[in-house]
């Protein structure tokens, strides 16, 4: 099929996807967005749990007709088809996991088609995103049938507006994933190599006119005495846009409309963010009918002599790399993998 030549095309690393953006969740109420809980708004329909799957040990092995034919297994998403017994791990830490010859990657590249139907209920005014929060390495992604795009940049979130491809009710999501694409190459690194759709999946609904991106800057006086906090605003349509801003006991300190795409305030003796006092700030945007919940740290860093200064003092940084890796799940690591 021609559109399954993407994945060695390095002209090519999206294809029908949103541009990106700040990471949020919107939500349809003041009162769900500051609980800060993704799955407490209306707005957000997680399609995690059991797929169904169909293993390829080569992608010169789909049929034409691949898209009609039916399951051969289930799997849970996310997960990494390696621990569930398709394919085989594979560890390189120097030398690449593939011959050197991109952006070309092995004819025999390992594929796996996962299907998922859920529910869509459409209404005027509203439109649809899909989300993919992981893929390794790349994704081929049709509904109902119509192809909707591809996808690369494994460990980076995918979106694609779904609103011309959905129906009113049932539909069908399919994702056909590749073990190598030309991003290899550039992904490689020192890790044990797993495949398949290792982060959740969720699909979205937005109002037409919605908040699309908002950078948040906060602008520290030479003394520390007062800061000054500019969110600025990308959108689709001309949505009214206000905003709250509320210290750590929820108290609202600032509040009003934004003008010219941009919220301003100042704050005077603000609480300044550090690793040892890590205060923050809770934003608060209501964008027509979504509402968008965010924390601020207000702090200044800068490098003076070589030497790296947070808030007029010089720091040690002290940290783990924990990179997306557990023996029992692999890079499908969640909230309890976190936390322990």
């Amino acid at each position: 099929m021609h559109q399954l030549s993407f994945h060695e095309n390095l002209q090519t690393l999206h294809v029908g996807t949103l541009p990106n953006h700040a990471y949020f969740i919107p939500h349809s109420s003041r009162e769900s967005a500051l609980t800060q809980c993704r799955t407490n708004s209306q707005r957000f329909a997680l399609l995690s749990g059991e797929w169904d799957f169909t293993y390829y040990s080569s992608v010169l092995d789909l049929p034409e007709d691949f898209l009609t034919l039916p399951a051969e297994a289930k799997i849970p998403v996310p997960s990494v088809w390696q621990n569930h017994g398709y394919d085989r791990h594979q560890y390189t830490n120097v030398l690449f996991p593939i011959p050197f010859d991109p952006p070309y990657v092995p004819a025999e590249n390992p594929c796996g088609l996962y299907t998922r139907h859920f529910a869509c209920h459409k209404a005027e005014g509203q439109r649809q995103t899909l989300c993919f929060e992981g893929v390794d390495s790349c994704q081929y992604v049709w509904l109902n049938g119509q192809f909707v795009g591809y996808s690369q940049v494994s460990h980076s979130t995918t979106e694609f507006d779904i609103t011309d491809f959905a129906a009113d009710g049932d539909n069908v999501l399919q994702v056909l994933v590749l073990k190598w694409c030309d991003g290899t190459y550039f992904e490689d690194q020192d890790k044990f190599r797993m495949s398949g759709i290792f982060r959740d999946v969720y699909v979205l609904t937005r109002e037409k006119d919605h908040l699309f991106d908002y950078t948040v800057q906060t602008l520290l006086s030479d003394d520390l005495s007062s800061a000054r906090l500019c969110v600025s605003f990308d959108t689709a349509g001309a949505p009214e846009i206000a905003c709250e801003l509320l210290d750590a006991e929820s108290h609202v300190i600032a509040e009003g409309n934004a003008q010219g795409g941009q919220f301003c305030c100042t704050l005077d003796h603000p609480n300044l963010w550090s690793a040892e006092s890590p205060y923050l700030y809770t934003l608060v945007i209501c964008c027509g009918k979504e509402w968008i919940v965010d924390e601020v740290g207000v702090r200044e860093i800068h490098v003076e002599n070589g030497v790296i200064m947070l808030n007029g003092q010089n720091i040690k940084f002290r940290g783990v790399n924990r990179h997306d890796s557990d023996p029992f799940v692999g890079p499908a690591v969640g909230e309890k993998e976190m936390l322990r």
